[in-house]
């Protein structure tokens, strides 16, 4: 790891601003480049954004095969259709565990956040961030999935390491 590196790493965990001003990113042009580089770490223009969702989903999915738990990764859920459009209108499950709870198979949904959002709003907080994704996805969710004899798991994280109760 070169000193650059180390550097902007130890001020982000820290929460020392990165940079002096928000400014424009460069690479998507719509966020605004904050101060602390939350934005940086999570642009979805990056590569890395997706890759660190599908890692985790991975590893996950590995574990429960390991386990002898039978899972099927990016499982199409046909409940997950919106009737007036005729399509899906949400993503496929990123893990469905078949058999999770009293006989109902579990759509597994990952989401990874920067314990970073809104911290210009709120201040600093452990854990808020990733109790506010899944809270977010629970209500995107939980309804359909239920209403269809589904279990629907939440599974947010956030890039220091913390893990929402599911």
């Amino acid at each position: 790891m070169s000193v650059v590196e180390y550097r902007a790493i130890l001020r982000y965990r820290l929460m020392i601003p990165l940079f002096p001003v928000d400014e424009p990113c460069p690479v998507c042009r719509k966020a605004c480049l904050d101060s602390f580089g939350e934005h940086a770490i999570h642009c979805k223009e990056l590569p890395g954004f997706k890759y660190r969702h599908d890692w985790v989903r991975d590893v996950l999915y590995d574990v429960l095969k390991r386990a002898g738990i039978s899972a099927k990764k990016e499982a199409p859920v046909n409940f997950l259709t919106d009737p007036l459009e005729g399509r899906s209108t949400l993503r496929p499950a990123d893990i469905l565990v078949f058999g999770w709870e009293g006989g109902k198979h579990a759509c597994v949904d990952l989401t990874g956040v920067s314990p970073l959002v809104g911290l210009k709003d709120k201040g600093f907080v452990v854990g808020q961030a990733v109790l506010k994704a899944e809270a977010s996805k629970v209500a995107k969710h939980e309804k359909a999935c239920l209403e269809n004899q589904h279990v629907f798991v939440p599974f947010a994280f956030d890039t220091f390491g913390t893990l929402c109760d599911f």
